[in-house]
């Protein structure tokens, strides 16, 4: 297509396209009119605001220029933005795009668009410069300059129709792609040639291999004009009917059949079955490998299994059936009759599973308790008690405190990640308002974003002067989910009047709520006194606008 960014300064990203695409130049016979659309914003980022774009587009009949009228570009614009009528100057014809008042771009999309251009008649690449007028900080906007470039093909150009004889081939066969194009260099990307196949004289083309999964194809033509090289690409694709299919990671959630053998890898690698593997139909699971079976793990056999020769077992032994079934060895292995079962090995007894007792126990030697331990019904502990497992219990809260005017916004939203489970308290506050609508009130919206999952709240809208309001959300978050959150003031809320707070308490083990961004400080935990302090300063801000913040009545750091 010809089309790019080149030499910016700008804080604002453009794509643009056009319309037909590529442009063609104007005949003796007839004149070809075209038009550019410019996106602005998409993918930004970085924090930006922009008041002003203007476009300037070459006049004149050379191949550096778009057209030699000017005056008749038509102009258009999102919701927001007001074009101009061009503005002919110094061989420009000069489009300004404006607002109001400076836009955020946080994502959205404004697009500029130039028609009704009557292409000249010499091929080339034309310079459109672009000019805006932006800042990162909503304030100081300064002229920052970009451009986007332009390819004008040869009068009569043709490269169009770019599709394949099938839509879908058998697997093994070659696929037959045909186009319709001028005369051009033209050239194939497809499946795993990078470099590119050269076609300068074919408008059809068969993979020199057959298929086997669905694939892409790119092609390019490119006309030399003038010492400079225009281009423009067509795309299209070819699937396969039972394809051969290459995957990271398979799960299947009905019956699969295979057809024809199944090989793992020559490496060695792991088959796992959630069920068991069987012989098709009534026929036993045979193993054809003149090396047997090797069992590297446990083998459980829930039916009968008899062995006439010597068995080695290099790993665990589990013999499945009811709690009557036994394992005898010869030894101590278990105790005859009503005695009980006795350890004779001087290290001891050690279950690296779940230990079940039924009746009393008495533990004589030391004993540890190690990894998650669930003591259930009435335990006594005497003497020194170490548990060095986890232990699930709440952790005193950290709090995270915004004080008036510095809650953050959608733009700048405070962001971080649960390190453990635990609970998450939001507040909102809103104190006394500068000024008074009785019909409509003082509104402050607090957004919380846990897991994916979106929750709000708001602060009781205000109808008396000098009140304050607050509300309370209380989520819970699972380790590892990531948390948002923001504040939005409706049309009658000041943000210099609300102020925020989140309290995290974990579970498990004491851990910060670690902020990724909008970083704000701690001020106190959730003990009597930090919250009796934090509730007097909050009541503090709240009678006396411009009150010393609670992190600096507190001394806390960030």
């Amino acid at each position: 297509m010809g089309i790019l960014m080149v030499n910016s300064t700008n804080l604002l990203p453009y794509e643009p396209s056009t319309d037909p695409n590529p442009l063609r130049v104007s005949s003796a016979e007839e004149t070809e009119y075209g038009s550019i659309n410019i996106n602005v914003g998409g993918g930004i980022t970085t924090r930006a605001w922009c008041n002003k774009i203007t476009v300037r587009v070459p006049l004149g009949s050379g191949a550096e220029h778009l057209t030699d009228n000017g005056a008749a570009i038509r102009t258009g614009a999102s919701t927001g933005w007001t074009p101009s009528a061009p503005n002919v100057v110094g061989g420009h014809a000069v489009i300004t795009f404006t607002t109001t008042r400076p836009v955020e771009f946080t994502g959205q999309i404004v697009s500029l668009t130039l028609s009704n251009i009557a292409i000249n008649r010499t091929p080339g690449r034309v310079t459109v410069e672009i000019v805006e007028n932006s800042s990162p900080t909503n304030g100081n906007f300064t002229d920052k300059n970009a451009a986007v470039e332009v390819d004008k093909f040869p009068a009569g150009f043709v490269f169009r129709n770019f599709a394949p004889e099938k839509i879908m081939v058998e697997n093994g066969e070659a696929a037959v792609l045909r186009w319709e194009g001028s005369d051009a260099k033209y050239t194939m990307y497809w499946g795993d040639a990078p470099a590119g196949v050269p076609l300068d004289k074919e408008r059809t083309w068969t993979t020199p291999v057959g298929l086997t999964t669905v694939t892409g194809f790119m092609l390019r033509a490119e006309v030399s004009e003038g010492g400079t090289t225009l281009t423009h690409t067509l795309t299209t694709a070819v699937t396969v009917r039972i394809p051969d299919l290459v995957v990271r990671n398979l799960t299947v959630q009905g019956p699969a059949v295979f057809s024809d053998t199944v090989s793992l890898s020559n490496a060695a690698k792991d088959l796992t079955v959630a069920g068991s593997i069987r012989g098709a139909g009534s026929n036993p699971l045979r193993v054809s490998q003149n090396a047997g079976l090797k069992v590297d793990a446990q083998a459980q056999v829930v039916g009968a299994f008899s062995v006439n020769g010597a068995s080695t077992f290099n790993s665990n032994v589990t013999v499945a059936g009811t709690q009557d079934t036994t394992l005898t060895v010869l030894g101590s292995m278990r105790g005859s009759g009503t005695s009980p079962l006795r350890v004779s090995q001087n290290a001891g007894l050690k279950v690296d599973a779940a230990l079940s007792v039924a009746g009393a126990a008495s533990l004589t030697g030391t004993t540890t308790l190690s990894g998650a331990t669930t003591l259930s019904g009435t335990t006594t502990l005497s003497g020194t008690t170490a548990f060095t497992g986890a232990t699930q219990l709440f952790h005193r809260a950290q709090i995270r405190y915004w004080n008036r005017g510095q809650a953050p916004s959608y733009g700048s939203m405070f962001s971080s990640n649960a390190q453990t489970d635990g609970i998450l308290t939001c507040s909102v506050h809103q104190y006394d308002a500068t000024r008074y609508d009785e019909n409509i009130g003082y509104k402050a919206n607090l957004t919380v974003v846990v897991g994916g999952h979106y929750h709000y709240c708001a602060a009781p809208m205000l109808r008396r002067a000098g009140s304050g309001s607050s509300y309370n959300l209380t989520l819970p978050a699972r380790k590892g989910e990531q948390i948002y959150a923001w504040l939005d003031v409706d049309g009658t809320c000041y943000r210099e009047n609300v102020g925020m707070a989140l309290a995290w308490s974990a579970l498990g083990r004491q851990a910060d709520l670690a902020a990724v961004s909008g970083e704000a400080p701690y001020v106190f935990d959730d003990s009597e006194e930090g919250t009796a302090e934090y509730l007097r300063l909050l009541a503090e801000d709240a009678a006396r606008p411009g009150a010393a913040k609670p992190e600096e009545s507190a001394g806390a750091t960030a």
